[in-house]
Order: structure tokens, then C-alpha cells, then sequence
């Protein structure tokens, strides 16, 4: 397992970065369809919502990985914040999928919003300097 750390806390490193670009960027495409067109949640932005939750689940498994063979984050709360950055996303997925009024990029955005500044602080409490 010493040799596969170092792999593991590169790409731990990469998909943080990675999950706050595409949140930013999923949360402007919200921001966009639902704020600007009016218009609805599409196909395509579903399948990219849920490319970023699958994105999340491998980042927090790569940190549960790593926390189980001896790795520990500058600050305990980093594993916090990873949870709710994996679980910010799924909750406002089954707003939209259930909701009879339709809220759906209302839902999104503050999804994405949330998810965005989570990664962001999970990020600052992360890898020790």
C-alpha cells in the first residue's frame, strides 16, 4: 500500500480540483437554463449532473482509501466536509426527480452552490503543507 499512497493522494488532489471546476461550471449551466432560458432540466445536463456524483463517490473513496492506510487530512473536519460534498449533490437530485411543482434548476443550482464551496473548504482543511 506505500507504494499505491502517493498515486492515491496525487489523484485525491486532481479530482478535488476537478469537482470544483465542474461544480462551478454545472452551476453556471444551471444558472443559465434555469435563471436566463427559463427553461428546464435536459438530458444531457441530467447525465452531467450525475457524472459529477460519480466523480464525488470515487474522490471520497479515494480519501477513505488513503485515511485507512495511516493518511490523515491537516484538519479532522476535512472528513466532514467530504461527506457533505458527496452527499450536497444526491439530495437535491431527489428534490428534482420528485418534486410535483417542478423545481428542478432551482434545485440544481443550490446544489451545485453548495457543493462548490464545500469542495472549496474541504480543499483548505486538506493535505498538510
Amino acid at each position: 500500500m506505500n507504494e499505491l499512497y502517493p498515486f492515491l493522494k496525487e489523484t485525491h488532489y486532481w479530482f478535488s480540483r476537478i469537482g470544483l471546476i465542474a461544480g462551478i461550471l454545472m452551476l453556471i449551466t444551471a444558472v443559465y437554463i434555469g435563471l436566463i432560458r427559463h427553461g428546464d432540466v435536459t438530458n444531457w445536463f441530467r447525465r452531467g449532473v450525475y457524472a459529477v456524483l460519480i466523480l464525488m463517490g470515487i474522490e471520497a473513496l479515494i480519501g477513505l482509501v488513503m485515511y485507512a492506510a495511516g493518511g490523515r487530512p491537516f484538519e479532522e473536519v476535512h472528513l466532514i466536509y467530504g461527506a457533505g460534498a458527496v452527499l450536497a449533490l444526491p439530495f437535491f437530485v431527489f428534490v428534482e426527480r420528485t418534486a410535483k411543482k417542478r423545481p428542478a434548476m432551482g434545485s440544481y443550482i443550490w446544489g451545485f452552490a453548495l457543493m462548490a464551496a464545500i469542495i472549496l473548504r474541504a480543499i483548505m482543511t486538506g493535505a498538510p503543507r
